[in-house]
């Protein structure tokens, strides 16, 4: 076996170490607006963030239902918005077997309540909030978005919360079918990698877009899948490749935690241009 091959071979088992501990670990005013894409596939921009230009220019987008669809850094590259696009996010209540996810094109559940958008000072500006419940009242799921122009960095806090009176195993999944470069020129090939933090899409001798966790002590691992669908929450290892991967595939970011009754957590993740 290459060391290549048990580099990969390491990455996968540790991803399947981090499912298993989480299935037996447990852990210990503004108004807003309803939006009214609550269970369809949008990839229209509800709010459009720009800045800079040439090398320096950063802009990205957020749709109504939460997800980023758009992220072009340096001017004239693309890294999401080519051809089929999939971005967002995705919940497994491990407890009864059940997912909740929206990935845009990429898929959606459809069991979320409509999402609730709070922006005071209007479209494309921040503070910008994106809440939503699901259909069975079980969790809510808070997204705040922020950006870090000097490093372009978009970022966005997802934090879930119980809603019931009992303890819940959770699986969290950001997701994004990355097509760096204009999609390599049209041919949606890219070169995948990831590690424990981050998982990312690249060319060779071009730019790449990487997901990549804030510091944590939550069980967490980047992944990469073969197919640029998003995955079921409840059963993320069943397209993961070994890496390098080249191909029209997706990377994304899982996390796994308990949370007890009316209990809450967030994990904040990034974008970040390479």
């Amino acid at each position: 076996m290459t060391a290549l091959s048990k580099a990969s071979n390491r990455k996968i088992s540790l991803c399947v170490v981090i499912l298993a501990l989480a299935v037996f670990s447990f852990a210990q005013d503004q108004q807003g607006q309803e939006s009214n894409h609550a269970n369809t596939a949008s990839t229209a921009c509800q709010s459009t963030f720009n800045f800079g230009s040439g090398q320096t220019l950063f802009n990205f987008c957020i749709s109504a239902n939460g997800n980023l669809v758009q992220f072009t850094s340096p001017e004239g590259f693309e890294h999401i918005r080519e051809g089929f696009i999939g971005e967002g996010y995705g919940v497994c209540d491990f407890t009864q077997k059940k997912s909740y996810f929206n990935y845009a094109e990429g898929g959606t559940s459809g069991n979320w309540r409509t999402p609730v958008i709070t922006q005071p000072a209007g479209p494309n500006t921040f503070p910008l909030t994106i809440t939503r419940t699901t259909s069975d009242g079980i969790f809510t799921l808070t997204q705040s978005y922020s950006r870090n122009t000097s490093e372009r960095i978009a970022k966005i806090a997802m934090t879930i919360r119980n809603n019931t009176g009992g303890p819940k195993t959770v699986y969290l999944i950001r997701f994004a079918d990355i097509d760096a470069n204009n999609a390599n020129h049209g041919n949606s090939m890219n070169e995948f990698d990831f590690g424990i933090d981050s998982a990312w899409g690249y060319n060779s001798h071009a730019y790449g877009l990487a997901v990549s966790t804030v510091p944590t002590t939550v069980s967490h691992a980047g992944m990469v899948w073969s197919r640029n669908d998003g995955p079921d929450p409840c059963n993320p290892l069943v397209y993961i490749v070994p890496t390098p991967f080249f191909g029209d595939g997706s990377a994304g970011i899982l996390s796994s935690f308990g949370l007890a009754a009316g209990q809450s957590k967030t994990i904040s993740v990034e974008y970040q241009r390479f």
